[in-house]
């Protein structure tokens, strides 16, 4: 693994250090409360951290990112309070689910988070529609979102990257091939050679990047993101990686050959930036030890503040409120004059009206702009 500092500072290369350690000692230490049984379940990201860390370390704060339930480092790098991630896989009040789930299957809008849809694909087309708002809002931001090389077979994944290349949408389309869908291996899911070849098909720009690299992950992306910025268009990126743990811990890791395991065990991303940072001068044994130090203490005390954590009340009302978003009513009384109009012509008329009434208003469907829609609601609107 080659490893180029490029213009990185010092100050720069400890950051990321710290940033792709972090979600690690975490795992290190969920996976000691799964054998505990303090902790139910756990889907491993080890192996993957580089790419989490190195995307989110490039947005801004409030670019959306979309990630999957492998993605820690999308967490941890954007500031997320430990007690309170713990809390949500804990099925704890101060979770962000409020105890109805026990996984990575939630969003934050506070750290501009969008949770995960569980089969991956549909999640592109929520990143479509975000970046759709940004475009018009012109207000120069990147949105990220993430899928593994099996969702690239789903109809979803097509589609949001046909819309994104038709309409020059801002999205960075992160695939993280890890050679296996679950346990089926990719030479079982597609007949093309790179997944990013699949983004040459839809005219999008697309690359191939070492995902275990966490430098390359982070210089590409902040070159590619700020010329996003500025010229709005998607790209595909195709992440090279590995899981060197099962799906989920209790579905192990028999289906994968012991050689392939063993050769990508040699290029993990943490170790392997370690070695380099040392052999560089810019990270010693005793700055290393600090920072574990502080990583681990860190973890330690907020692990001990979600566990001592009340079991949740369950209340009538704030589970209706957290269904029901609260408004304020406002009456509309229909006119006294009427006339007989067609159904398509009252549409229509409503439709013109809240054009008028709402300027952030966005219509989509086919044929409705010049040609009007093939029963004309739509004619003159544009």
């Amino acid at each position: 693994m080659q490893f180029d500092r490029q213009h990185l500072s010092d100050e720069t290369l400890l950051d990321l250090y710290t940033k792709i350690l972090k979600p690690r000692l975490i795992e290190e230490k969920m996976l000691i409360l799964i054998r505990q049984g303090k902790v139910s379940k756990w889907f491993s990201g080890v192996g993957q951290e580089a790419i989490a860390v190195g995307v989110t370390a490039v947005l801004n704060p409030e670019e959306y990112i979309l990630p999957m339930h492998r993605n820690l480092g999308v967490f941890t790098t954007r500031g997320i309070p430990l007690y309170r991630l713990f809390s949500q896989w804990q099925g704890k009040a101060n979770g962000f689910t409020k105890g109805r789930d026990r996984s990575f299957h939630f969003g934050t809008q506070e750290y501009n988070i969008i949770g995960m849809i569980s089969h991956l694909g549909p999640q592109l087309g929520v990143a479509d529609g975000i970046a759709v708002a940004n475009k018009l809002k012109k207000n120069n931001q990147v949105t990220a979102v993430f899928t593994g090389e099996g969702a690239t077979s789903e109809g979803d994944f097509h589609e949001a990257l046909n819309i994104a290349a038709v309409w020059d949408l801002p999205v960075l389309f992160i695939i993280e091939n890890n050679g296996y869908g679950l346990s089926t291996p990719t030479n079982e899911q597609y007949r093309c050679e790179n997944l990013a070849d699949k983004g040459v098909g839809y005219g999008m720009e697309s690359h191939i990047i070492d995902g275990n690299n966490i430098l390359e992950v982070y210089t590409k992306l902040e070159t590619l993101v700020a010329s996003m910025r500025e010229n709005p268009r998607p790209v595909l990126l195709e992440f090279l990686t590995f899981r060197l743990r099962g799906h989920e811990e209790a579905s192990g890791i028999k289906y994968v050959p012991q050689e392939l395991m063993d050769a990508w065990a040699v290029k993990d991303p943490v170790e392997n930036y370690k070695t380099y940072l040392e052999s560089i001068s810019v990270l010693t044994a005793q700055v290393d030890a600090e920072i574990r130090s502080s990583i681990k203490k860190e973890i330690d005390e907020h692990w001990a503040k979600a566990t001592n954590e009340p079991e949740i009340a369950a209340s009538f009302e704030e589970e209706m409120n957290d269904v029901y978003k609260p408004y304020d009513f406002e009456s509309i009384a229909p006119g006294t004059e009427t006339q007989s109009i067609r159904f398509v012509d009252a549409i229509s008329q409503g439709l013109k009206q809240s054009f008028e009434r709402h300027e952030n208003l966005v219509m989509m469907g086919q044929d409705i702009a010049e040609y009007g829609g093939a029963f004309k609601i739509s004619d003159g609107f544009l």
